[in-house]
């Protein structure tokens, strides 16, 4: 999912460079529009990458903490 979020990062860049080079406001809308879908993706990302983290930790995790502390 980064990957399509740089891909529209991109995208939106160059629409954003048509946008100034034209005066053209479709391309600004348009702009702004990638850029929300990019967010979007980053966000749900972001939700996706904590809930494998938010998991109980394994007996191995335990006992390396358990080891670093003593």
């Amino acid at each position: 999912m980064l990957v399509a979020a740089l891909g529209l990062t991109i995208l939106g860049f160059a629409f954003l460079v048509a946008a100034v080079a034209t005066g053209n406001i479709g391309w600004a809308w348009a702009c702004i529009a990638v850029g929300g879908i990019g967010l979007l993706l980053l966000l749900v990302d972001l939700i996706r990458g904590r809930g494998g983290r938010d998991e109980a930790p394994t007996a191995d995790a335990e006992e390396a903490d358990t080891n670093a502390d003593g």
